[in-house]
């Protein structure tokens, strides 16, 4: 039903009809299905095409009739309070508004890039169902997420990811064979398929390459968390099992069990400062084990919301919050007040505006701020 009234918001935009409550729903409804924005794009691009100047589309619609009336039955319809009559000859006759022709068009358009969908899924699951193994290239396919977006990746194994704002994930071509291995920058959920070598029976590890830490599974679904300008890097197991390795302790591998999280402290990053001191960076384990968070509002798991479009935040340090508000809304924010970074918040937002969100912020804690284009200062 959603995809339905997504169509026919678009149909509305497109033709200029949407009134400002439509278009709000329909930007709540896109960011939502990541993958409706391909779609609007190519209806968009499709509309946007010029029209030829010696177009005539009523006259070639008027000779297409023609045509049809020189075949050998004609109809002609009576009334509607007029029954038919037998051994009597009908003609149709019909107008086709520009409003008529619109809505043909935009159904053409969207029967197109449903069946590019459908063409999609198809191949997708005929490389899935490859047999193993599979030649190695080296070739890579890269998709990458600016600021301010999402999407969902369907790879060719049948696993799905869904890439965060500012992130990067990095597969091979020829995906697949004895080995199922990606490159992570930024942040991700995976639900990995479980996929067995039909000459063996062994199962297929997938594997998650990351600046830090290497992230080894089966087939489960977790999210790993590795941004390289972050303090940590999180691997958040929500079922399954998955084996993480990090790069400068080769020598042990950590075990994840449903419901848990483990923090690695990225040391390239965690330095202190003049006034830190020597040991600040000690005071914080360098690899550390907790449960998943969850938001005491509606019981949602803080380290997987983003996947259901929710910036959830609990007990968090206004940098923090920061941080992943730049990646959300597309901003960049800075502290005036350096003061203000140490503040803790709670909260999350859905369908908020960056406006919204730093209001909602400062009516619990208040402080100032400035927006000047994509740059908020954060003051007093």
């Amino acid at each position: 039903m959603s995809k339905d009234r997504t169509w026919f918001l678009i149909s509305k935009k497109l033709a200029g009809e949407a009134s400002a409550d439509e278009l709000t729903e329909l930007e709540g409804l896109l960011r939502s299905d990541p993958d409706m924005h391909y779609a609007l794009q190519n209806i968009t691009d499709l509309w946007n095409l010029p029209t030829p100047v010696n177009n005539d589309a009523e006259g070639a619609f008027n000779r297409h009739v023609s045509r049809l009336k020189s075949t050998t039955t004609d109809w002609d319809l009576p009334d509607e309070d007029t029954p038919l009559q037998p051994n009597h000859t009908y003609t149709v006759t019909q107008k086709y508004s520009r409003k008529k022709l619109m809505i043909v068009s935009i159904a053409a358009a969207v029967l197109m890039v449903a069946s590019i969908c459908w063409y999609n899924a198809v191949t997708k699951r005929a490389a899935a169902a490859r047999p193993f193994p599979v030649a190695q290239t080296g070739e890579k396919n890269e998709v990458s997420t600016p600021n301010g977006s999402k999407t969902k990746i369907n790879l060719p194994d049948g696993s799905k990811v869904w890439l965060n704002a500012g992130s990067k994930l990095t597969y091979n071509k020829d995906f697949g064979g004895n080995m199922r291995e990606v490159e992570l920058s930024g942040e991700a959920f995976f639900e990995v398929m479980s996929v067995t070598i039909p000459q063996t029976k062994q199962r297929v590890p997938f594997i998650i390459h990351t600046q830090y830490i290497d992230v080894r599974v089966l087939g489960t679904a977790f999210n790993v968390k590795a941004y390289p300008r972050d303090k940590q890097t999180e691997t958040s197991l929500v079922h399954g099992k998955v084996e993480v390795l990090v790069h400068n302790r080769p020598e042990k591998k950590f075990t994840l069990q449903p419901n848990e999280k483990l923090v690695v402290r990225n040391e390239k990053v965690d330095e202190p400062t003049a006034d830190q001191g020597d040991n600040a960076t000690n005071k914080q384990p360098f690899v550390s084990f907790s449960n998943l968070t969850y938001a005491p509002k509606d019981s949602t798991v803080v380290e997987t919301a983003w996947v259901q479009n929710k910036l959830v935040f609990n007990d968090e340090s206004f940098l923090e919050i920061a941080e992943k508000m730049e990646r959300w809304y597309n901003v960049e924010i800075v502290f005036k007040d350096v003061k203000k970074q140490t503040e803790h918040f709670s909260g999350s937002f859905t369908n908020e505006t960056v406006q919204q969100a730093l209001y909602g912020l400062s009516v619990t804690t208040p402080f100032h701020y400035t927006i000047q284009g994509n740059k908020i200062t954060i003051g007093k």
